[in-house]
């Protein structure tokens, strides 16, 4: 936007990309008024604008001058919807918001940055979904495990609100099985924001599905006294008087969780149930990969008021191993160890620190806390991967993406252009030298490696490639192994890159992406990293 004259010039196109683009020169804000500050647009933005189009110097269509504004910047005309009005609700579980009363309830709040913005607290809010965002498709458990959309209160595309990175039912991420669509009635809780002064939303990751089409799931978050839903708590973790799901829930409930490797968990409790859903597609192999199951449990083996086991070991608290007995959804089971709060919002037990003690009734008795044992105990597996997204910065520097050896050896810088989140890394090149940005040295194990992340070159004829390292025993690096270059990233749009790293052995590395050197250098923006062994995911 102009600050002297309070009009905008951009350009929009129907799907975003700078093709097939037309021209708004001059445009004015919503409700057809100038622009002030902290009126901004970025790149993204779903806008309709309003007035009259001129072919000026017959060769550049475009608006007039100062004739024309943005009706709707994200859904959101002056009024806080696409047509104004009051809203309806008070935002309880009783009488929850509509689409326009989430609105209202934001417009005032102020938004400075990314990182400072007012929210509201933990509010209900009620619509059917009128629109599916990402290009109009939800696919299960997506990326990240939350899905986007807007919700109005009838499901037309009128008066709409929208729903940011919402979680699923239970505050839980969504899973493979787990999905939304145009139409469902759905009712929201937690905190809303109103996103660079002009976006009413939800805050992302701090919103879930209490209700769809009707059904609950009781999840921790805004559920009631008991975080059950309409499930009842029972058991005091003892052996004798073992959780319930809902119970089990409840104790971790107020547990604080800061990283992987910072959070409160309990001590050894027992927690009892039916195997209501088994996680990694809905199957599992005695043995497996890591010798461990994940599942879910809950009292009547419905897929309500559910508790997850993360990662259980099995009888006597060692690895799951081929010919022992398997598990399958119906199975009751009693399980014996620690238990926390993931990310502050999904109660589970801690990986690899809780085993069974019973399986349908019959006992191995075995000994030992859930995280002793023989081959139970602390896994071999990074358990600090996380800010593989970028959003989480110190000193300049994006947090765990700093090594100790001459692995990263780019300049990094944040950047607000990012794929998802608020943040990207802006990895900058060099006319003399590769440059690389590399993540923090990592323990690993021999095995095939998947890296996914999405890369945006700044200028013309970038060049990446993923690879690794290893770390020598003084702390040195050895010697560089690449997967292979991407040349001529995009310019235009988010580029997804995906390779395979084959780790050749046991020990310590640095998974890195090289800036690749050219006579004029480009620096890339990079977002959304992720590293996976089978069904462990590394760095998130």
């Amino acid at each position: 936007s102009d600050p002297q004259f309070g009009n905008a010039v951009f350009y929009i196109s129907d799907d975003g990309k700078t093709t097939k683009q037309f021209y708004v020169y001059r445009a004015l804000y919503l409700g057809n008024k100038k622009y002030t500050s902290g009126t901004t647009l970025q790149n993204g933005d779903e806008v309709i604008i309003c007035g009259k189009l001129v072919n000026y110097r017959g060769t550049t269509p475009e608006t007039v001058q100062n004739k024309a504004f943005l009706y709707s910047l994200n859904g959101v005309t002056e009024g806080g919807g696409s047509g104004g009005g009051e809203g309806k609700g008070s935002g309880t579980l009783d009488d929850p918001y509509d689409a326009l009363g989430a609105a209202n309830a934001v417009k005032n709040l102020t938004w400075t940055s990314n990182t400072e913005y007012d929210k509201t607290g933990d509010v209900y809010v009620k619509g059917k979904i009128s629109r599916i965002a990402d290009k109009g498709t939800f696919g299960e458990s997506g990326t990240f495990g939350n899905a986007t959309f807007y919700i109005s209160e009838d499901g037309s595309e009128s008066d709409e609100f929208y729903c940011f990175r919402v979680l699923y039912l239970g505050n839980k991420k969504y899973t493979s099985g787990t999905d939304i669509k145009v139409g469902d009635e759905v009712i929201i809780c937690g905190k809303l924001m109103n996103y660079r002064g002009n976006t009413p939303e939800t805050v992302a990751g701090e919103a879930y599905l209490y209700s769809l089409n009707g059904v609950t799931d009781g999840g921790s978050g805004g559920g009631g006294e008991d975080e059950g839903g309409d499930g009842e708590a029972k058991g005091n973790g003892s052996k004798d008087n073992p959780y319930n799901a809902v119970a089990a829930a409840n104790a971790v409930k107020n547990l604080t969780w800061t990283s992987n490797t910072e959070y409160d968990k309990t001590d050894d409790v027992y927690v009892k149930g039916k195997i209501s859903r088994i996680a990694n597609n809905g199957t599992f192999t005695a043995g497996g990969t890591y010798g461990n199951a994940s599942f879910y449990i809950s009292e009547d083996g419905s897929q309500t008021d559910e508790f997850y086991c993360f990662r259980i070991l099995y009888f006597g608290n060692k690895k799951f191993e081929s010919g022992q007995t398997d598990i399958k959804v119906g199975d009751e089971v009693v399980i014996y160890g620690k238990l926390m709060n993931y990310r502050g919002n999904t109660p589970e037990t801690v990986a690899n620190e809780a085993y069974l003690i019973s399986l349908n009734g019959a006992t191995d008795g075995g000994s030992g806390s859930g995280g002793g044992g023989d081959e139970g105990g602390e896994t071999t597996y990074p358990t600090s991967g996380d800010n593989g997204n970028f959003e989480s910065w110190a000193d300049g520097v994006p947090t765990n993406w700093k090594t100790a050896s001459t692995a990263g050896n780019a300049k990094l810088a944040q950047s607000s252009e990012a794929h998802g989140g608020s943040y990207s890394v802006k990895v900058s090149g060099d006319t003399g030298a590769n440059k690389r940005i590399g993540y923090k040295e990592l323990s690993l194990k021999k095995g095939n490696y998947t890296v996914v992340f999405y890369a945006k070159a700044l200028a013309e004829g970038g060049s990446l490639n993923p690879g690794f390292v290893p770390i020598k025993a003084d702390g040195s690096a050895g010697s560089y192994k690449y997967s292979g270059y991407v040349d001529n990233v995009s310019t235009s749009e988010w580029q997804k890159v995906e390779a395979t790293l084959e780790i050749p052995s046991d020990g310590v590395y640095c998974i890195v992406v090289m800036n690749q050197k050219k006579s004029s250098a480009v620096d890339i923006l990079i977002d959304d990293f992720t590293v996976i062994l089978g069904s462990t995911t590394i760095i998130k």
